[in-house]
């Protein structure tokens, strides 16, 4: 049952909203020369700034781990993982930072970090090996100068939004709610590190497709003889970039859909389809969780 009942006249809307939000890149790219490269570098910031907060988050998860019968085991555990039976079993212990760092009245107001989440994030904090690598292949594959391109005004002011807008969701989705009551780090870090998966598996399958789909494309104009003047408003930019653009077309339409995919996960229960590979695994029987 849906935690929050849609029309579908909404979720259409909702659909239509996050598709062309995502694809403005695509446009500006084919049609005002935007660099394709600063956009990719602010793609892989976000994925990087959504890992960071959703670590930040995991720290605050109240329920223990549950590694039976799992399909997905985030970075640092596997099938043969065991767990400390003394660490998880019973109250979590309160680490109290934030009344050591914070004034009374604001800490007051927030959710305390569990110790015993801490080397959970920790363990997790491996992927960002994997970022290291997925940046180095987007530096050396597309990238001419990633620090020219990551230090631009553009990227800079990106990542800036982007920052805000993933503290925005943190906040929406887990505090809000309060998601961080029934989850446990375990499930908040597989939230992150399913997107990280699913985005991977779009780099290696469909942009070598998009590629192909572009040759396809140019081969087919040369064909016929067209020329770009003759596309009047939908001529390419002089200097658009085919290889760059093959990749951003794939990854403003992952992201599009991931966005939606991700906020339908959030506010069902049993949410299908795509978007139920983005909501982590509930032990829990359905009955009892949120309704």
């Amino acid at each position: 049952m849906s935690a929050l009942q849609r029309s579908p006249a909404g979720n259409r809307g909702g659909l239509a909203v996050v598709l062309l939000a995502n694809l403005l890149p695509v446009a500006g790219v084919v049609l005002l020369g935007w660099r394709a490269a600063e956009i990719l570098v602010v793609y892989w910031i976000e994925v990087v700034v959504m890992v960071a907060a959703y670590s930040v988050a995991a720290l605050f998860a109240e329920r223990p781990i549950d590694l039976d019968d799992r399909e997905f085991y985030i970075v640092g555990y596997s099938e043969n993982s065991e767990l400390d039976d003394d660490r998880w079993s019973g109250e979590p212990e309160p680490v109290g930072a934030f009344d050591r760092l914070l004034p009374a009245a604001l800490a007051d107001r927030l959710p305390p970090i569990y110790r015993r989440n801490v080397p959970v994030v920790a363990r997790s904090l491996g992927i960002g090996w994997f970022l290291a690598i997925g940046t180095l292949m987007l530096a050396d594959a597309v990238v001419t100068a990633p620090v020219a391109a990551a230090s631009s005004p553009a990227v800079v002011l990106a990542a800036l939004g982007v920052c805000v807008s993933q503290a925005i969701e943190i906040r929406r989705e887990f505090f809000v709610t309060p998601r961080y009551e029934e989850w446990s780090a375990y499930m908040v870090l597989e939230a992150a590190q399913r997107v990280v998966v699913f985005y991977f598996c779009i780099g290696m399958v469909a942009v070598p497709v998009s590629f192909l789909g572009l040759v396809l494309v140019a081969g087919t104009l040369d064909s016929l003889a067209v020329a770009p003047a003759a596309l009047g408003p939908l001529a390419p930019a002089d200097d658009l970039d085919p290889f760059a653009l093959a990749y951003v077309v794939p990854f403003a339409l992952a992201k599009a859909a991931a966005d939606r995919s991700r906020r339908i996960a959030f506010d069902e229960v049993t949410p299908s389809g795509l978007a139920g590979w983005f909501a982590p695994e509930d032990p829990r029987p359905e009955w009892q969780r949120r309704e």
